[in-house]
């Protein structure tokens, strides 16, 4: 049952109507009236101002429930853009959506490699201004550009921390170099939360639901984004959900990040393949690459799935060390959803998502209390740049759905 909010400002109320009626699709006044705790006169009010800004439209009446049918309102999906880019290694996905977070083009162009950071974000400029005149969308109604990258970094200052794509790009200013290159406002965030705020924007679910997902990202590593009552936890400093860099041996190999028998060690793709590459016979059986791993990943992922029964022992080993580390997750945070997201999980998501629904099933602490769901995300490997693109539009239209870090209340605390 929903209760009267106590005192909302003009701006806070007119974004939780907003998101109340992008996430039912279509809905009556009536109805924003019940979800809200509103008046209906309050609901009219806001309701025109809203769709003299062209945000919402009529869209029909509903069924005849004995009285006058009732009028739906509907986000205009075609009044705002938004672009996504996810910073890869190997490749730039560029997407441009609209209002409701539906695709409306896509391009993908080589990675960066081991291209200097600044021809890299000239190149994303131009594509990004090419990509919105190819599709005939109107710039003056593209609000922003939103990244989507590796960690760790600073999403309040827009500065990547982290020594990828490469160490080159440590200590970039991303945010500023991106809005002088392409004359929109930028946000960046860690791209398994880009991709777990994409998957909550596009299933259509309001800020306000009781739920707590974890979509955990597997590109090159592995990574969680996490949602709690439909907003982006971030952690102290917006880097939040490095499950990947969850230690499952103490005294395991050492990793990138300075720790011991971490997760990407053992479940990664690179995990995989590293196995692979060690069994000579395999090798020569699918032409392993010993240069082009994510390949390598594809080739063992579609022998298991032709049966290869070596390649499929290889990938649920990997999902068995991912599943301890999302059955941690699980009993901590008390998950409601866990979702499979990225271009690792896009290949092998099927394998991945049997083992964790298992080990959930088997090991979870509150597996007698509710089910935790593993699902494969319908995002494919845009899953990122899809975020990212909802970033922009979640701080434009939905900014109450927006979870402040405690540094911004720290830094807003100072500066007032």
């Amino acid at each position: 049952m929903n209760t009267r909010v106590p005192t909302m400002s003009a701006d806070h109320t007119r974004s939780v109507i907003l998101d109340h009626i992008r996430a039912a699709g279509r809905v009556s006044r009536v109805e924003l009236a019940r979800l809200s705790g509103l008046t209906p006169a309050a609901i009219s009010m806001i309701v025109r101002k809203i769709m003299s800004d062209g945000l919402v439209l009529e869209a029909g009446t509903g069924e005849a429930t004995g009285g006058k049918r009732r009028t739906l309102l509907a986000i205009n999906s075609a009044s705002r853009y938004a672009v996504g880019v996810c910073l890869d290694y190997e490749r730039l996905t560029f997407v441009v959506t609209d209002l409701s977070g539906h695709l409306v083009g896509r391009l993908t162009v080589d990675g960066p490699r081991d291209t200097e950071p600044e021809d890299v974000l000239r190149t994303i400029g131009r594509q990004v201004t090419k990509l919105v005149r190819d599709l005939q969308v109107d710039p003056a109604r593209v609000v922003g550009l939103g990244v989507a990258s590796p960690g760790p970094l600073d999403s309040r200052q827009g500065i990547l921390l982290g020594s990828q794509p490469t160490s080159a790009w440590t200590g970039l200013r991303l945010r500023d170099r991106l809005e002088a290159l392409s004359g929109l406002p930028v946000l960046i965030d860690n791209d398994a939360t880009c991709a777990a705020l994409g998957e909550h924007w596009t299933s259509r679910r309001a800020a306000d639901e009781k739920a707590v997902t974890a979509t955990v990202y597997m590109a090159d590593g592995i990574g969680c984004g996490i949602l709690t009552d439909g907003r982006v936890f971030h952690g102290m400093s917006s880097n939040a959900g490095e499950i990947g860099h969850t230690s499952l041996d103490l005294n395991g190999p050492l990793c990138r990040c300075g720790g011991r028998g971490c997760v990407e060690l053992y479940a990664g793709p690179a995990a995989v393949v590293g196995a692979a590459r060690r069994l000579p016979e395999l090798v020569s059986e699918l032409q392993l690459d010993q240069a082009d791993g994510r390949n390598d990943f594809r080739r063992i992922v579609k022998a298991a799935a032709r049966g290869h029964d070596q390649c499929r022992q290889l990938l649920e080993k990997a999902a068995s060390h991912l599943a301890v580390a999302v059955v941690t997750l699980t009993n901590i945070l008390d998950l409601d959803e866990v979702h499979l997201s990225g271009p690792g999980f896009t290949d092998a998501g099927a394998i991945y998502a049997r083992v964790i629904q298992d080990g959930l099933d088997q090991t979870s602490f509150l597996r007698s209390i509710h089910p935790t769901q593993v699902k494969i995300s319908h995002l494919g490997t845009e899953a990122a740049a899809l975020g990212a693109a909802a970033l922009v539009l979640q701080h434009h239209i939905t900014p109450h759905s927006v979870r402040p870090t405690p540094l911004d209340r720290t830094e807003n605390a100072v500066a007032s």
